[in-house]
């Protein structure tokens, strides 16, 4: 029986002895940043040692194998994705090292976590081979069974319960913990996802980040993809907005120092002073979530001096649309003019109906479709056939004139000198870049805060040119076939049935107990989990665990003993990345899709999770529909046109490894949008929730993305804050990817047990010093951490490292202190909108 109650209490010395197939000599060698022997090598060819100096030969020693080198990648969700050397010798990857990207090597990056890598893989909490649960569940305590038993005992329960509650009862929950086409969860067109078509399961909807990707699809168009980070030399304003990248994207830094070399002012707008800040030329203390009500005051600003960039904002925004009295566009149809048949939309196989929007021309003065539109008017459009028309641009004008410089200096806590100077900096010293990635997401209103400033940056101009871009820093990659990946027949020419019905993180429980969503039927008996430690990544920590308690039946496919994998009824070791074949095809850092090589074999009886979808596909009944090999799939993914014409092939990747996969170095280069016309969106005709869960929905707050409200329990003025009075931050780690290298010892000595950082004054009052036990708490849960005083810290707002597990903490959970409650509009995980209250122990 296998006991995986005990904390880990893991070090390099436990390291070093539970890795009985490794050498200390390559242990130390693996885990160190030694490039004082650095040699050019090439991903799959042996590396000759250096011949020893003659005169230095006094005695035979016996000469270590040549290592040898194989193309890797590093997959975890820091968005990085960096392409590494996996070095091999005798049979057991002995260390890491950066890659080399073809004429690129600004690219050619690895951090701590890459050159740790071997310390995973050897790791002593390595699930070995599959095993049952013995115990309570929870209780960690398992047996050794074999893949035969494991597979079958997994397809007879999920036969019963497809036979009695139908396909939606099994629920899979993946995320984004191993980015890659074949073992990914999330990844484009991925294996894991080909799996849920053909079974029918339910699909969790893991509401991380949607804040984001939500403003930047309904805004941008979609992906939201910004300039490559080989462009931020060419910003004159480099801001750096609620992001941390020297922590949380740590190989972007490096460029945004190179534009801060090439005379760039870098302007860091937080909540609190960080190393980023120390940096920039000049840093804008904000109060928590109030982001979007700074950017609304800059924008007063600038269209109170009339800054706008009217010659963009009329020919790459429908600014200038015109907007009914009922919110509507006007179309030609309202003026007699018969809509026509489109292309047919894939998605629903039907022809798209094409009703051009009208637009007021200056040239003509007539009312016009868009595309005859030789200069639109942005304002002052007289009635058109009896309709009373605003233009989208008076719209906005209209609601920003309620954001005075003075109410958002009162709201924000930035004064009020600093936000005409932050809307001059936009309106005049542009290029401007703007850096926000996922930091303003983690609250109630994050939509409401990232909606202002992507305004800010579309009335400014600054977007779709050198130097300024927005959005997420790579352009992006559309080389992929990956619906066809996806929606393949079967070898027998079926198509798969389709997946089953999303729920979305914070109505499972609710539903699991009650049987019912909407009123609607909806039983589900058994989770599969793989690619995600939603223990640990996810909030309310207590409803987490009763959620895992109240299914039926629970299997975890997992590299480590994580907490989660603790609750599995079924635990099935999946094997390190570079020990299979995949493909890394996206991250933010580069714009290269690089071929991981199978450098060893699976270390005990762990396998790829690809294998490993094969499998339950087979037992299930489906294997007709998994019926290729790794590097068979890989080309079903490259079978596109624009792979084609940049000759992406498997048979180059096996000889060069990685591709070059952007053609566009700009994001929305010239001013063209991902929307459906092309043009970047201040509003919202037909706004509607992204989920449905009964909640009230007020569609005049989703109009325009101007619209900004408090958020729910970080806001200063919220009435919870009389009872619970400091907000908390949970941040990125150094030394983790969300909570991946829980289980090397070497980053333990970095960042070694869960803090709090609070302002010294703060820590004073409440007879808090440096090293002391506090409490953080509120009517949710509490949570025991160790203080560590930072002058950084605005009054009243702490932070705290994010990822760690249930066993490391003193007493209770991080996520404990949090609530899942989303706003009407945007199902997204608010882990920061938390007020507590704190207590020396």
């Amino acid at each position: 029986m296998v006991d995986a109650t005990q904390k880990r209490g893991f070090s390099r010395r436990s390291f070093i002895k539970g890795a009985a197939t490794l050498t200390a000599a390559g242990a130390l060698v693996g885990c160190s940043a030694n490039t004082d022997d650095k040699v050019t090598v090439e991903p799959g060819k042996a590396v000759e040692e250096k011949k020893p100096d003659a005169d230095k030969q006094t005695q035979a020693v016996a000469q270590p194998s040549p290592d040898k080198i194989y193309s890797g990648a590093c997959r975890a969700q820091c968005i990085q994705g960096c392409y590494l050397n996996v070095h091999v010798r005798d049979g057991q990857v002995v260390r890491t090292s950066a890659g080399r990207f073809p004429d690129e090597p600004e690219f050619e990056r690895i951090c701590p976590k890459g050159l740790t890598q071997v310390a995973r893989v050897y790791s002593s909490e390595r699930l070995q081979y599959p095993m049952r649960r013995v115990g309570e569940r929870g209780e960690g305590k398992f047996e050794r069974i074999s893949w035969d038993e494991a597979i079958a005992e997994i397809a007879e329960k999920w036969k019963g319960y497809v036979d009695e509650f139908g396909a939606e009862s099994i629920v899979y929950f993946v995320g984004s913990g191993n980015c890659a086409l074949l073992g990914g969860g999330t990844a484009d067109g991925s294996v894991m996802q080909r799996l849920r078509q053909v079974t029918g399961a339910t699909n969790i909807t893991t509401d991380r980040d949607m804040a984001t990707i939500d403003r930047l699809a309904k805004v941008f168009g979609y992906g939201g993809w910004g300039n490559l980070c080989t462009d931020f030399v060419n910003a004159k304003t480099f801001v750096i907005w609620g992001a941390n990248p020297v922590v949380s994207e740590k190989q972007q830094m490096h460029f945004i120092l190179d534009a801060k070399d090439a005379g760039a002012r870098i302007v860091d707008i937080d909540i609190a002073y960080n190393t980023v800040s120390s940096k920039s030329d000049w840093f804008i203390p904000v109060n928590p979530a109030t982001d979007g009500a700074l950017a609304l005051g800059a924008i007063h600003e600038v269209l109170e001096q009339g800054w706008q960039d009217e010659e963009f904002i009329r020919d790459h925004t429908e600014a200038p649309f015109l907007v009914k009295e009922d919110g509507t566009y006007l179309r030609m149809s309202d003026l007699g003019v018969e809509p026509t048949e489109g292309p047919v939309n894939p998605q629903t196989g039907q022809p798209t109906v094409v009703d051009p929007c009208v637009l007021w021309d200056l040239e003509t003065e007539s009312a016009v479709a868009l595309a005859d539109a030789v200069r639109p008017a942005l304002e002052s459009v007289p009635q058109i056939e009896g309709f009373a028309v605003r233009t989208v641009f008076e719209i906005i004008r209209d609601q920003a004139s309620e954001w005075t410089v003075e109410r958002a200096s009162e709201v924000t806590g930035v004064p009020e000198a600093d936000i005409k100077e932050l809307a001059r900096t936009y309106a005049l010293d542009g290029p401007v870049t703007t850096f926000s990635q996922y930091g303003l997401n983690h609250y109630a209103n994050g939509t409401y805060n990232y909606g202002p400033v992507f305004s800010l940056v579309l009335l400014t101009g600054n977007i779709g040119k050198p130097g300024a871009g927005c959005g997420i820093h790579t352009a992006g990659m559309g080389v992929s076939n990956a619906a066809g990946c996806i929606a393949a027949p079967s070898s027998a020419g079926e198509p798969p049935q389709g997946g089953g019905r999303n729920i979305n993180w914070n109505q499972l429980y609710p539903v699991l107990q009650s049987g019912e969503k909407l009123g609607e039927p909806f039983p589900m008996k058994s989770l599969y989990c793989s690619c995600t430690n939603p223990m640990c990544a996810n909030t309310e920590h207590k409803e987490t665990v009763e959620l895992f308690k109240a299914f039926e039946f629970v299997v975890v496919q997992e590299m480590t003993m994580t907490e989660s994998a603790r609750y599995a009824d079924i635990l099935l070791p999946a094997c390190h990345w570079f020990e299979c074949v995949d493909l890394r095809q996206r991250a933010y850092n580069y714009p290269y899709v690089i071929l991981q090589e199978k450098a060893i074999e699976p270390l005990y009886e762990s396998k790829p999770d690809f294998e490993i979808y094969k499998l339950l596909a087979d037992a299930l009944g489906y294997g007709d529909y998994f019926d290729f090999t790794e590097e068979e799939y890989i080309e079903m993914w490259l079978d596109s046109d624009s792979a084609r014409s940049m000759d992406i092939t498997l048979d180059r990747l096996k000889r060069e490894k990685v591709a070059r996969a952007v053609t566009k170095d700009i994001g929305f280069e010239g001013g063209v949008f991902g929307t459906a016309n092309g043009r970047a969106h201040f509003y919202q005709e037909n706004p509607v929730p992204d989920h449905m869960i009964g909640q009230d929905f007020d569609p005049e707050k989703e109009r325009t993305f101007l619209y900004w409200e408090p958020a729910a329990e970080a806001d200063l003025a919220n009435a919870v804050r009389e009872k619970y009075p400091f907000t908390v931050c949970s941040e990125h780690m150094r030394t983790r990817t969300h909570s991946q290298w829980w289980d090397v010892g070497y980053m333990d000595e970095f960042e070694p047990q869960p803090i709090v950082r609070i302002n010294p004054e703060d820590a004073k009052e409440l007879g808090i010093k440096e090293g002391d036990k506090v409490r953080l708490y509120n009517d949710r849960g509490d949570v025991t951490l160790i203080a560590t005083l930072n002058a950084g810290q605005q009054r009243k707002s702490v932070h705290c490292l994010r990822s760690f597990q249930a066993i490391e903490f003193i007493e209770g959970n991080l996520s404990d202190l949090t609530f899942n409650d989303y706003n009407q509009a945007c199902a997204n995980q608010a882990y920061n909108d938390v007020a507590v209250a704190i207590e020396k122990l």
